[in-house]
């Protein structure tokens, strides 16, 4: 094992107190003042001993471990393992676990494979999903390593990669894991695994095919009861990589109306690294879409690759949005002018003049 070097020394909010000038004014206070001082002084005091500090709570979340790529003589900056081999070829490399703590600690090491979840964040599988792709490749020296405080230890590992492995990219991770001991709400104690990895990165070699599609894109519409300035919007959609490559890019939502009027537009979004086979789920709202019928939201999508980019796909979904109001305004007014013209007629009837009746002819004696 080597020593980590010396950790640099962070100033806390209590040492620059300790450091400053004294807080009591060299001129004696007024009694009341004196009162209202040790009244405030018991306050904080108080207060310290029920809250617990923000700064040691956020450091108690922090790992006091890591592991990163390495060599036989330690890390030397790579911040992932990146590969380029063909099937039935194998590669050794180094990886450093590191005690960052002031407490020995027991790291668990196994290897596993990635995906992208739907949020777009890099996952790795849990430890009780075996791993199918490049996590079952890869071979580490040990399962556990138990590390004195400020201490590190550099291992070895072995990437083989079998025949018949389809081409394309195959991504995992070197895992670290610590279990903690918790206590829940409720009393209970409770194991907890606190893991974290370095990424691996494998792009076997063959034909590569890069390539992204829309799909489940839903449109939910609030309609007002007053079209102007419009009713909100909500277009949900994923984001799928179908090919073998990693991709990312960018994405952007139209809405339409009848005739292809454009209704809105939403803003172009970066999308996050999506892993092959897996998909990412993002939504886009709008605050005002004028209720014009059928409207349909299209999602544009331009992928790319870090060396290429992907022709452009897109994917929609309809929604009927019905403009009550106009529509009522409107069947009133035809209600008004129906009843004027019915009233013009019926008022030029009784104006008409009235022919006299003619008297009945006598029949011939």
């Amino acid at each position: 094992m080597t020593d980590l070097p010396a950790p640099r020394t962070v100033p806390t909010f209590c040492s620059r107190l300790r450091g400053s000038a004294p807080l009591h004014s060299s001129r004696s206070p007024a009694p009341a003042r004196r009162v209202g001082a040790l009244f405030v002084t018991a306050l904080a005091l108080l207060g310290s001993l029920i809250a617990p500090s923000p700064a040691r709570a956020a450091a108690s979340d922090e790992p006091t471990w890591t592991v990163v790529p390495s060599s036989p003589s330690g890390p030397k900056g790579r911040k992932q393992f990146d590969y380029e081999l063909s099937p039935t070829e194998q590669i050794t490399d180094w990886f450093s676990v590191s005690n960052l703590g002031d407490k020995p600690i027991k790291v668990d090491l196994y290897p596993t494979d990635a995906f992208t979840a739907l949020d777009g964040g890099f996952a790795l599988l849990p430890r009780s999903q075996a791993p199918s792709d490049v996590g079952s490749w890869i071979k580490l020296p040990r399962a556990a390593v138990t590390l004195p405080p400020g201490k590190r230890a550099d291992m070895p590992f072995r990437l083989s990669v079998p025949a018949g492995t389809a081409p394309g990219d195959h991504v995992g991770g070197i895992l670290a894991a610590v279990t903690e001991e918790q206590v829940g709400k409720d009393g209970q104690r409770v194991y907890v695994e606190r893991r974290i990895g370095a990424r691996v990165y494998l792009r076997v070699a063959g034909p590569l095919g890069p390539a992204a599609a829309v799909r489940a894109v839903q449109v939910e519409y609030a309609n007002p009861v007053v079209p102007i300035p419009g009713g909100r919007m909500k277009v949900t959609y994923r984001i799928a990589n179908t090919g073998n490559v990693r991709i990312s890019g960018k994405a952007r939502v139209q809405v339409r109306g009848p005739l292809g009027v454009r209704l809105a537009t939403g803003d172009l979004i970066d999308l996050p690294e999506v892993l092959p086979d897996s998909e990412i789920r993002l939504t886009q709202e709008f605050a005002h879409v004028v209720p014009a019928g059928a409207l349909t939201a299209t999602v544009v999508l331009n992928a790319d690759t870090n060396k290429e980019s992907l022709p452009s796909q897109e994917g929609s979904s309809s929604v009927l949005a019905v403009p009550w109001a106009l529509l009522g305004l409107l069947v009133l007014i035809l209600a008004v002018v129906a009843y004027r013209l019915w009233l013009r007629r019926a008022r030029r009837l009784l104006a008409a003049p009235v022919a006299p009746a003619r008297e009945p002819e006598r029949a011939a004696r």
